[in-house]
Parts: C-alpha cells; structure tokens; sequence
C-alpha cells in the first residue's frame, strides 16, 4: 500500500513538472547535431550501403535553418559492392513545421561527393577517385523529448552520377533512411515578456 501511494505521488509530481515545462525549444538559435548510421538503397544497382552519417544545424528562425551533412561509406550489405570509397559534403535550407515538441522538416542541399566506383570489367577493378556534384532531398521528424536530446527520423533521397567511366556516365542515386538520437542546444536565450 505504502508503495503505491509513493508510486501514485512520484507520478503525480512527473507529470506536473512534465506540464510545467516550456515547449518552445524549436526557435531562433537553435544549434542541433546528431551521428547515426544511415541505411540506403541504390536505384540503378542492387547493392545496399552502409553510411556513417552526422549533421550540424543551425536556426535561423522558428521554420528555417542551414544544415551541413557528411556521409562516409562503410560497406555494402553485397559481396560484389558498387563503391570503394563514397564520402559525400552537403550544404543548404531546412524548412521546418514544429507543432509544440514535434517538428516536421523537409530540405534540399547541393554537395560533393568523393567517389571512387568498383568496375569489375577493369584489371584493377577500381575506376579513379573523383569529385563530383549531387543533390539531396530530405524530410523527416523529430521529437523534442527533453532540453538537450531529440529522437530524429529522415528520408533522404541523393542523385548522383559519376562521370568519365569508359561507357559513360554511371547512375549512383541513393535512398536513405536514418533514425536516432539527436541533440540539441538554444544558442539564444528566451527573451522575456
């Protein structure tokens, strides 16, 4: 009995403080980061890869920030991979929709990418390591579940092509999906009424 009644008040006490709490963490200043593992799936070959992925962002008011996002090739889930190496650096606008603890988000960031494809056609089976443009689009949500951790989950679509392969260009486009903790810090403080 007694143990319930602590229980009951414990939880009583949670929930209050719980309610009490400002929701207003997605606002100007907010710096957001986050490393995770990112799983994508080619559209033109059939491989599967493994990404290490992070991000940096900033807002710049309550529905825009700027986001920077590096992805470092692992491995593919195949015994014959597309890529030896794949290192992509992007840049760009984030609209955002927050509605209280919850914000939906979707992007579009032009980059680079560092690729260096498998061929098996070639004695060496490598073509050469090149620098070359891509596009991502990305949407996704995240939950403010506290004031320096999210829970964040993304979609992201990368369009790619690596040019001066001996029989042309060679369609790389990716689908990624990514989820994980993330955290978060206002830069801001709030300004008092």
């Amino acid at each position: 009995m007694v143990k319930r009644s602590i229980f009951g008040i414990v939880l009583l006490i949670a929930s209050h403080s719980f309610a009490q709490q400002n929701p207003d963490i997605i606002r100007a200043g907010l710096l957001k980061g986050d490393l995770a593992f990112n799983q994508s799936f080619m559209l033109e070959h059939k491989s599967k890869n493994v990404y290490l992925s992070g991000f940096l962002e900033y807002y710049s008011s309550k529905n825009l920030s700027l986001r920077g996002d590096c992805m470092w090739y692992m491995d593919s889930r195949q015994k014959d991979p597309v890529f030896k190496q794949n290192y992509v650096v992007l840049f760009g606008a984030v609209l955002h929709k927050p509605i209280g603890r919850n914000d939906l988000f979707g992007g579009i960031q032009p980059g680079m990418s560092f690729t260096q494809p498998v061929t098996p056609a070639l004695s060496d089976n490598t073509l050469p390591l090149r620098m070359m443009p891509v596009l991502d689009i990305s949407i996704g949500y995240t939950l403010y579940f506290s004031k320096f951790c999210n829970f964040f989950l993304s979609a992201n679509y990368l369009a790619s092509r690596y040019r001066g392969a001996d029989n042309g260009s060679l369609k790389l486009d990716e689908f990624m999906i990514s989820g994980g903790l993330g955290f978060h810090i206002n830069t801001i403080r709030k300004q008092k009424k």
